[in-house]
């Protein structure tokens, strides 16, 4: 179940296949996580632009743009700030994978899902980001405070 330190994190499922989409929105409502969908990665990428979620569950094959495609620019447009992405997919094999991780994906789990170990990595990579995030704000104020003492 949610972590009390993860106040609501935000999912982001990007997947073409209707269904996946409606399962996964259920099983990640029922783990207490505020969730919207995307059907490819363009949308994706128009719906970062508005809002970043805590997390993306998407599909690696979807038309229009893929999820190694979409993963890429994510990473590309956003940096420390994006979000982590979770490849969700069919493929199983090994150059799939790498490729995944090569993209930027933090996690990669094969269809058909298993929903306890889901669960446990959606979990694990929500608490990860959050540390970073944490790092990250910590880092800025370091260097905002250093800038200020050099100023003084």
């Amino acid at each position: 179940m949610l972590d009390a330190t993860l106040a609501q994190p935000s999912v982001l499922i990007v997947d073409d296949e209707r269904n996946l989409r409606r399962l996964l929105t259920h099983a990640m409502t029922n783990e207490g996580y505020s969730v919207e969908t995307a059907s490819n990665g363009e949308a994706c990428l128009g719906f970062c632009q508005q809002h970043l979620p805590d997390l993306i569950l998407m599909d690696a094959l979807m038309p229009e743009m893929d999820g190694f495609t979409c993963c890429q620019a994510l990473g590309d447009s956003y940096g420390d700030r994006c979000p982590p992405v979770l490849m969700i997919t069919a493929l199983a094999d090994t150059a799939s994978v790498e490729r995944a991780f090569a993209v930027g994906a933090v996690d990669y789990i094969t269809k058909p899902i298993h929903w306890a170990v889901l669960r446990q990595r959606v979990q694990r990579v929500l608490q990860t980001h959050l540390i970073t995030q944490e790092l990250h704000q910590a880092r800025r104020t370091i260097e905002t405070l250093q800038t200020a003492l050099g100023k003084t």
